[in-house]
């Protein structure tokens, strides 16, 4: 699997780290802030990528080492090729120790996971460094529990993993594998709870403060669905419009059984606005994007239009992009003639 072309790649995916490792201290100042824009972070997921993770397999491989030394073993020699390395060593082990051996890697990947996601979840601090934890952490686990072991069960490497789950340590590879299922299992569950990603979103700045539509508010208060709904439209508007080119307010709003959630921002001598609509439609729920133009002039006639249609509860990952995509072709708008993209 690993030939002469794999020192090149090495130094290939060397290259884009140390650029990568560059461009965020270049930018420091900027990516470090109280606000963090979608082009930020793409910067900080390039540097845990191609900077935090092989640095994690050094780690990795000094687990190996700190174990074969624990069982007598003796170290021969070492490789490193960012998201691969080697440790070869000489001793006389039982098949229980080779076990340990094989998985103290993949502890510290776990340890160093947890840790990451955990101080990023507990500890206060600054939306672009939980937001680089998070990141590093989330591909320090599925680096070590899905990609590693799929590759060595498929790829033929005869790697840790072969040996974690040998024939020979029932009893240990079992409560291995318990292990693994739980924590795989455990983090689909916990990122698919609304509460929880929220708390990431709020963490990493990317859910924030809405205002609310002054004037009477709704007697009653909405149901656990309509609060979701109204949620993902207020998250949905916050990611959309983090970083954008212009300063936006945001209002939320329960009207009809449903919400909304409007966007408002000046440009160009208009005064624009996005409106995000949801609301049942028989049984099932509709979210519409409608827009509205109109020049600064106290004489001017305001423009609408209705942008598109949804069908069924989007989440927060599926509309942000629609909203921010409306948000650029609104901002282009001069009461001439409209047209909606494709």
């Amino acid at each position: 699997m690993f030939d002469g072309g794999t020192p090149i790649l090495t130094l290939m995916l060397a290259v884009i780290g140390g650029a990568a490792l560059v461009d965020v201290v270049r930018n420091r100042q900027a990516l470090f802030d109280d606000r963090l824009t979608m082009d930020e972070r793409q910067r900080l997921t390039r540097l845990a990528l191609f900077v935090l993770v092989p640095l994690s397999v050094i780690l990795h491989e000094l687990g190996h080492a700190v174990m074969v030394k624990a069982f007598g073993g003796q170290i021969v020699g070492w490789g490193f090729y960012l998201y691969y390395g080697y440790v070869e060593h000489t001793g006389y082990y039982t098949p229980i120790q080779l076990a340990w051996i094989a998985v103290a890697g993949t502890v510290v990947n776990v340890v160093l996971g947890l840790g990451a996601i955990a101080w990023a979840w507990f500890r206060p601090g600054n939306v672009a460094v939980r937001y680089l934890l998070f990141v590093f952490g989330a591909f320090s686990l599925l680096n070590s529990l899905v990609f590693y072991p799929l590759l060595d069960a498929l790829g033929g490497i005869s790697g840790d993993w072969e040996t974690i789950y040998s024939r020979q340590t029932p009893i240990f590879s079992a409560v291995i594998g318990l292990l693994h299922a739980t924590i795989l299992i455990g983090g689909v569950a916990l990122w698919r709870n609304t509460s929880i990603r929220a708390g990431y979103e709020r963490r990493t700045g990317l859910r924030r403060e809405t205002a609310v539509f002054a004037g009477p508010q709704p007697e009653r208060q909405p149901d656990g669905s309509q609060r979701e709904l109204a949620g993902v439209l207020a998250v949905a508007a916050a990611a959309a419009s983090n970083g954008w080119r212009h300063p936006v307010t945001i209002a939320t709003d329960d009207q009809s059984g449903g919400a909304q959630v409007v966007v408002r921002w000046a440009s160009g001598g208009f005064q624009r606005a996005l409106l995000v609509h949801a609301a049942p439609d028989g049984n099932h729920t509709r979210v519409e994007l409608h827009a509205a133009v109109q020049a600064l002039e106290p004489s001017s006639h305001p423009f609408q239009r209705q942008l598109a249609r949804v069908d069924g509860i989007p989440t927060t990952e599926e509309l942000t992009p629609y909203i921010r995509r409306f948000l650029d072709y609104v901002d282009t708008w001069d009461g001439a003639t409209i047209t909606t993209p494709n």
